[in-house]
């Protein structure tokens, strides 16, 4: 048996989501791409504002292939520095032939920057993979709930049947629910990290081998906006892993009757300067001099001038309004690096500020809640004693050959219980110390990947759950008539109410309850034999009406048309 036998995770104990797109975009061998992508990146990044050749961008870029380096190897050495970086750049280094260019691999950044960094494309590159899911299960969700808009089913609380609703409402709050995971998930910002050291590029700031002439790009990526776009329609391709980053081309002009793709580089906008040059300024600034005036002639007559105010000196503590032009030099290496990664760009290093973690953990974990709320109700619905709904393609058993299993709904099911105590990892790391810190963004690697698997792997298996989803209205209606008309009492006392008094109808309506149950007849039946005065007051067939189960869902169908209007299916009206 080799090494890797004994080692590759190949998801046998993780059935939910083996196999699944997620799975392949957050294997180690994802994470190892993504990283490379980062160190290509940042010297792209470094050639566009000046401070690499191109050439050594390019040599970069040609040596950052995942398939040049062995994973396992990368794995066992990151034991030294505790991070995978360190070995992967000492790979990297090594493979760039040219020892004057090799010196700008990882140049100025650090083990977090990268880690951080490939973590983000990883969930950049999964999370379409999910949406593109949550849009099959909310479809196939809709057309549930227009079918059965109008189908009576028994509403339950605190596992006994109550009152009356219809599958087509249920359907419709799996389906809002599922909504609001895509929307959170969504709008989940990812940006890139680069902070160097202790957050400041201090060590880009100083650099002093930056490259003669004008870089051939500007730099145009000052929005905050991811470039990702997770919020709208999803085009079918996403059912595919997406491409690899392309080997960074430089940026040509913006082509006619499409979008211009973002300058890089760091020349100041037309007109407008970066900082000022001393004897530059077409206008006086706050270091020069203020122009001397002629002294004016004074007469005889003329009053003794006032002494002049004594000029204040400033301290060394006095703040000054100029910034350092070297300053600048990191703020316009990250809006570059960031467009490299077509990741969002962040305001500042987020080395201990770790909000995007946390709301892409948080944004998980309630995808997967949402989702287990869908299998949850399945896992019920379709017990022997229920029968109300099955999966269409049930899980058989090792031991009984007549048992079909709602197998997807259980694999659901898992993961949404085991997502709230990953994403509570990731909310304890928000808790991190200094600049840059020992232990909480270490324990955020696993349960973050592991947070996306298991929503991938969920998300598959919601698709195929609710687009194969039978549903047995029959079986529904026999169930409805076990509780002989006895959910209907409340709207039962209402009638009664009004024609014999509240406490009356309440004491009639114990006394028929107890007898509908003891004797198992309908509540009408039994009202009447309970005293027939009352029941022949109400009327027979209206008494019948009142006791029906399926004509007392209320507003279901109005509610379910909401939904269905918010989907963007805002047609309505009883199934054919």
């Amino acid at each position: 048996m080799t090494s890797a036998e004994h080692t590759d995770d190949a998801g046998l104990l993780s059935p939910g989501r083996a196999g699944s797109a997620a799975e392949a975009a957050t294997g180690d061998a994802a994470f190892l791409r993504a990283m490379l992508d980062a160190e290509a990146a940042l010297v792209q990044a470094q050639a566009a504002v000046g401070l690499a050749p191109e050439a050594a961008a390019d040599a970069v870029t040609a040596a950052a292939t995942a398939e040049r380096f062995d994973v396992r190897d990368v794995a066992l050495r990151a034991r030294a520095d505790g991070d995978p970086v360190a070995p992967l750049v000492a790979d990297l280094t090594a493979a760039v032939a040219d020892e004057d260019t090799a010196r700008y691999v990882h140049r100025g950044a650090t083990g977090q920057d990268i880690v951080d960094t490939a973590m983000m494309l990883v969930a950049a590159r999964t999370l379409p993979l999910i949406l593109a899911d949550l849009d099959r299960t909310a479809d196939a969700l809709a057309a549930l709930a227009q079918a059965h808009r109008m189908t009576p089913t028994a509403g339950r609380t605190l596992t006994q049947q109550a009152a009356p609703t219809t599958f087509g409402l249920k359907a419709a709050g799996w389906l809002s629910s599922v909504r609001d995971a895509r929307t959170r998930l969504a709008a989940v910002r990812l940006p890139a990290q680069l902070g160097g050291e202790t957050g400041t590029l201090a060590a880009f700031s100083a650099a002093d081998d930056t490259v003669e002439g004008t870089p051939d790009r500007t730099s145009t990526a000052a929005s905050c906006e991811p470039v990702y776009d997770l919020t709208g329609a999803l085009d079918t391709t996403l059912d595919t892993p997406p491409e690899p980053l392309p080997d960074y081309p430089p940026a040509t002009g913006p082509t006619t009757g499409a979008d211009p793709e973002p300058d890089l580089g760091v020349g100041p906008a037309p007109d407008e300067p970066i900082y000022d040059l001393p004897g530059e300024a077409a206008q006086g600034t706050a270091t020069d001099p203020a122009p001397e005036s002629p002294a004016p002639t004074r007469t005889a007559t003329d009053p003794a001038p006032e002494s002049p105010a004594p000029t204040r000196t400033p301290t060394a503590t006095t703040a000054t309004a100029t910034t350092h032009p070297d300053a600048e030099t990191g703020v316009r290496l990250l809006a570059a690096y960031a467009a490299r990664l077509r990741l969002a760009e962040p305001t500042l290093p987020w080395h201990t500020l770790r909000t995007p973690v946390a709301d892409l953990g948080s944004a998980l974990a309630f995808t997967a809640g949402a989702l287990g709320k869908v299998a949850a109700d399945v896992l019920v619905l379709s017990r022997t004693e229920i029968g109300e709904v099955a999966e269409s393609r049930g899980g058989g058993s090792s031991a009984l050959p007549h048992k079909r299993n709602p197998v997807r709904a259980a694999l659901i099911a898992a993961a949404a219980r085991q997502a709230p105590a990953l994403a509570s990892v990731l909310l304890g790391a928000l808790v991190a110390e200094d600049e840059r810190p020992a232990g909480p963004w270490h324990a955020e690697w696993q349960p973050l990947r592991e947070l996306l698997r298991l929503t991938g792997g969920a998300a598959r298996d919601a698709a195929e759950l609710t687009h194969g989803l039978r549903v047995f209205p029959d079986r529904m209606r026999d169930n409805l008539a076990l509780t002989h008309g006895l959910p209907t009492a409340e709207r039962l006392a209402t009638a009664l109410s009004s024609a014999v008094g509240r406490s009356r109808a309440r004491e009639l309506l114990g006394a028929a309850a107890h007898l509908a149950t003891s004797a198992g007849i309908p509540l009408a039946q039994a009202l009447t034999e309970t005293d027939p005065a009352v029941a022949e007051l109400i009327g027979e067939e209206r008494l019948r009406a009142l006791t029906d189960p399926t004509q007392y869902t209320g507003s279901a169908p109005a509610f379910v048309d909401r939904a269905l209007a918010e989907h963007g299916d805002t047609s309505s009206g009883p199934p054919d």
